[in-house]
């Protein structure tokens, strides 16, 4: 079986769900690298091995390309009239960073559901409606992967103010957790998402991003990888 050209896939999703807000499927990835479908799953289990993708469970079909999603969610990022589905808060946040152009994030508060809209360009929050959104991160980074789907479906969320958040973490008895400014979690995204939809992009390593959490004053046990 011949090697697919897995760098090369891997844009071709980014570059895909960017054109146009949704996954390719196998069968497109077969047509476009002329793989059989053997090699072009193998392809896409690699790549989810790699922490690029998430297929769904027992399938070949892709569930999310971080920071974007194939399925709808509470976060949406709207590029000019194209509007994207992020996994999660943090996500929603990084669909800036990792295409480099203005955009405005649609969701909700996760304590009331009331809508919470931020307009990003230049690498910060411009405008925010309520004022102080946070991006609550309720797992230890050393957690994340154990369960991406439930990372971030569940735990990467946003909170219209600290006070909502606090009434959330007093009825729902949550206790640790990261609460995050959109400009705080804009830089956190630097290392992750800035080169993304770069053909010679890398995932940072652990030391890499321990260095990154550490420059913007990330530290304790809750930010060890």
């Amino acid at each position: 079986m011949a090697e697919a050209p897995l760098p090369r896939i891997r844009k071709y999703i980014f570059d895909y769900f960017e054109a146009y807000a949704v996954a390719p499927v196998l069968e497109q990835v077969m047509r476009e690298f002329n793989l059989s479908r053997d090699e072009a799953a193998d392809a896409f289990r690699k790549l989810q091995d790699a922490h690029h993708i998430s297929l769904v469970a027992g399938t070949t079909r892709i569930l999310m390309a971080f920071p974007f999603s194939a399925v709808t969610t509470p976060f949406r990022t709207a590029v000019g009239e194209r509007t994207y589905f992020a996994n999660c808060a943090w996500d929603a946040v990084a669909i800036h960073v990792a295409l480099n152009k203005d955009t405005r994030i649609d969701s909700f508060c996760h304590h009331c559901a009331s809508p919470i809209q931020v307009k990003v360009a230049d690498m910060a929050a411009k405008s925010s409606n309520p004022k102080n959104p946070l991006v609550f991160l309720a797992l230890p980074a050393s957690k994340w992967w154990d369960n991406i789907t439930n990372t971030c479906s569940n735990n990467m969320v946003f909170f219209s103010s600290a006070e909502h958040l606090d009434e959330w973490r007093s009825k729902s008895r949550t206790k640790g957790g990261a609460a995050l400014t959109v400009d705080q979690t804009l830089r956190l995204s630097i290392p992750t998402y800035k080169q993304k939809m770069h053909l010679d992009y890398a995932r940072p390593g652990k030391e890499e991003l321990t260095a990154w959490f550490e420059s913007l004053g990330l530290t304790g046990s809750f930010w060890k990888l």
